[in-house]
């Protein structure tokens, strides 16, 4: 009788110890409240990488539409030449302005094909350089037209959303109710950049996914410029979008 008594005593005095004992409560609560945290860091971390990609392609359109609005040789007595290596020297500083963002990079993609799902891998970016010049000086119908586009960009199997060296007699270029216009004997340097945007965490924590992002910009010329070609440049190659 006397061991169940000393055992009963025993264990309450082990059960008031433990009543006193906080030890474990902070684990106990770190653990029922680590998912809640997870999700809230990983949430933000990455809304806050897809705000500044979405910004940066953003100033990456602007910068390039304004670069290849300054371009030509000769002076300001003359009508200034754009020449390839002029083109090729915009859509360089394009892809080094962007290279913190991967721009220049590549991921892989999942291809249907006639029924058969494979993987290949892509360009991350494709920029889109444009001149949208009057159909004609004067330009009494108020059309216009691409006299001539350029590309950069591994990304091929991205196409422009609003226009190729074909599209002509249209009355403007660019989506509806923001469409870029020519001055008369003038032009304006339209860019349209595509981009495969790619979540840093793959985590239920965020509804972020892989996603197709695309911005453009516009920008009018401002020197007198020869509209009547760009003049190629012995051994650079043009950067064609084919």
């Amino acid at each position: 009788m006397t061991y169940f008594r000393n055992t009963l005593q025993n264990l309450t005095r082990l059960g008031a110890r433990l009543r006193r004992d906080t030890g474990g409560l902070a684990m106990i609560e770190f653990a029922a409240t680590l998912p809640f945290f997870a999700a809230v860091t990983i949430g933000s971390v990455e809304t806050g990488n897809y705000a500044y990609i979405s910004m940066k392609i953003n100033q990456i359109a602007l910068h390039t539409a304004d670069n290849a609005a300054r371009i030509g040789d000769g002076s300001q007595l003359s009508l200034r030449k754009i020449s390839e290596r002029n083109i090729n020297d915009v859509l360089a500083g394009a892809m080094h302005e962007g290279s913190r963002i991967g721009i220049g990079g590549s991921h892989q993609a999942q291809v249907t094909a006639n029924g058969t799902t494979s993987t290949e891998t892509r360009g991350n970016t494709r920029i889109f350089l444009s001149s949208v010049e009057p159909m004609a000086n004067p330009n009494t119908t108020n059309k216009f037209k691409i006299a001539w586009q350029r590309c950069a960009g591994t990304a091929t199997h991205f196409t422009s959303t609003y226009g190729t060296t074909a599209t002509t007699n249209v009355d403007g270029v660019g989506p509806a109710g923001q469409q870029t216009v020519a001055p008369p004997e003038g032009a304006t340097i339209f860019v349209e950049i595509k981009y495969r945007f790619e979540p840093l965490f793959t985590s239920p924590y965020s509804n972020i996914g892989k996603k197709d992002l695309s911005s453009f910009a516009s920008m009018v010329v401002r020197d007198r410029r020869d509209f009547t070609q760009v003049y190629p440049v012995a051994g650079v190659a043009p950067s064609t979008c084919a």
